[in-house]
């Protein structure tokens, strides 16, 4: 049997990194929301042998260290199903080290797909009990709703759908490591005035122009005043977006635009400059 889905692009509407607790890891507070910008995962079963895989990116590494065979692996382990053969087959969109989620919400479709295959019955929660282990944005990349996002990632509570808007995502050539964004965070210790509280309120009342006015990534305070995120920034703004905000620990940048004949001649614009830009509706 086979089944297809789809890992849509992550993007943080607000981001706040608390203290770095005993085990390690950061508390975090994010709204998160996605993209229809979006990656494709192909599940085979029934293949006979081992848990294989294919993509047609070819950067990307298909060992043991792909987080679609680690989430492929932990299905099996975690319900106890003999693995009869399974294949997956990626097709790549969402660029890397962007903070856009990619391979998170790649991890997050393998257990989506293994559950339709295997365990139809399977509760959603206990597919975000499981992916917590796979990383910190794989829970919310299971769900992929609107949604407040507390701790490690464990805790989810979901908010009301984002309304219709488009984004025009832009990934400028320079990648941002994860780890040094974190390192950089604990030394400065920045001070982000954030209202993810009013953005919340904001959803609630579907208020568009209230939502994009409270965006905001705490880790834009660690980068150099002339970092190119800040003049990808300014491009969005001055194309039409009605705020822009960086996703992640970088380095993709994308701008909320209300109007999609907006968004859509802000994104050939501004591919002249980037090639790695993408026009997106929100999901």
């Amino acid at each position: 049997m086979k089944v297809t889905e789809l890992a849509p692009a992550k993007l943080n509407l607000t981001l706040e990194v608390g203290e770095k607790g005993a085990d390690g890891y950061h508390q975090v507070q994010s709204v998160m929301t996605c993209a229809a910008l979006y990656d494709e995962v192909e599940l085979e079963s029934g293949t006979g042998g081992d848990i294989t895989m294919t993509c047609d990116c070819p950067d990307l590494p298909c060992d043991e260290t792909n987080l679609c065979l680690r989430a492929a692996t932990l299905f099996f382990k975690k319900t106890g199903i003999a693995c009869n053969g399974l294949h997956i087959g990626l097709k790549k969109r969402i660029p890397m080290q962007a903070g856009l989620g990619g391979g998170s919400a790649d991890a997050a479709a393998v257990l989506r797909g293994l559950r339709k295959l295997y365990r139809p019955e399977m509760m959603i929660k206990d597919l975000e009990r499981m992916a917590i282990e796979l990383g910190s944005d794989v829970p919310f990349c299971v769900r992929g709703v609107t949604t407040m996002v507390r701790g490690r990632g464990e805790q989810l509570l979901k908010l009301p759908k984002l309304p219709l808007c488009w984004f025009v995502i832009c990934k400028p050539d320079v990648s941002f490591s994860t780890a040094e964004m974190y390192k950089k965070i604990d030394e400065k210790k920045p001070a982000c005035a954030i209202d993810a509280l009013g953005l919340v309120k904001a959803l609630e009342y579907q208020d568009m122009l209230e939502i994009s006015d409270r965006l905001g990534n705490c880790f834009e305070a660690v980068l150099d005043p002339d970092s190119e995120i800040f003049t990808i920034k300014k491009k969005l703004l001055a194309l039409g977006a009605r705020n822009a905000c960086m996703s992640g620990s970088g380095s993709a940048v994308y701008g909320l635009f209300t109007q999609e004949a907006e968004a859509r001649a802000a994104a050939e614009e501004l591919q002249k400059a980037y090639p790695q830009t993408w026009f997106a509706e929100s999901v």
